[in-house]
């Protein structure tokens, strides 16, 4: 797969290093040399130095062959500007932005930008283990979907199959005194028992609620 990169910063460069070692073909955009120099001698991929929303420094890069675009620069204008350039100017399929201002994801997906949201996604996370939420989250997929380990107090709460549906998730393990498991679909959920759930944020709060017996199925 070709993915270009624009911004090789802590994020950028990581994922570039990444990628390559993936064996994918890689090119980096940035305007400091000095951050294109971090990617080490060890990197296989294309490094090139120029501003990331040029289109002839784009197109060095090879854009018009990018099977992904990521914007990764710490500057929200200067990703969302560059991910229209490679959606609407060269038909990029796959276009993926980090959100340095959380405040800015709007703008972002009213245009209709693929995003990631690192802040609040770690913030989250921190979160989630901090504070009495009811489920720690392992990792956020995306801006709504989390892999999240939620711990239930009630009694036999309902089967797998019946709280997938009602939740729309999907439980992939249950530690039971200190042992986990994948479970069957007609394995019912009992008091102590720790499911590990990949779930969207509004139903991650349904289900805390469930798990604790605030609600019922």
């Amino acid at each position: 797969m070709y993915i270009l990169i624009i911004g090789c910063g802590r994020l950028g460069s990581s994922l570039a290093r990444d990628l390559v070692s993936r064996g994918h073909d890689i090119s980096v955009i940035d305007k400091l040399e000095s951050n294109l120099d971090s990617l080490g001698s060890g990197f296989n991929g294309k490094r090139i130095k120029g501003v990331e929303i040029d289109q002839d420094t784009l197109l060095e890069a090879g854009i018009d062959k990018a099977d992904v675009f990521l914007a990764m620069t710490p500057d929200d204008n200067i990703n969302i500007m560059a991910c229209q350039i490679a959606i609407n100017i060269f038909g990029v399929k796959r276009v993926i932005a980090r959100v340095f201002e959380p405040l800015k994801e709007n703008i972002y997906k009213k245009l209709g930008i693929e995003t990631l949201n690192v802040t609040q996604n770690a913030a989250d996370m921190v979160k989630s283990r901090i504070l009495k939420t009811g489920s720690d989250i392992i990792t956020a997929l995306d801006d709504n979907i989390s892999i999240v380990k939620i711990k239930a107090e009630k009694s036999k709460i309902s089967t797998i199959s019946e709280i997938e549906k009602k939740y729309n998730c999907i439980i992939s393990a249950v530690t039971t005194g200190g042992i986990t498991r994948i479970p069957g679909k007609d394995e019912v959920i009992n008091a102590g028992d720790t499911a590990v759930c990949t779930i969207s944020r509004e139903n991650r709060v349904k289900l805390v609620k469930l798990f604790s017996g605030e609600i019922k199925l």
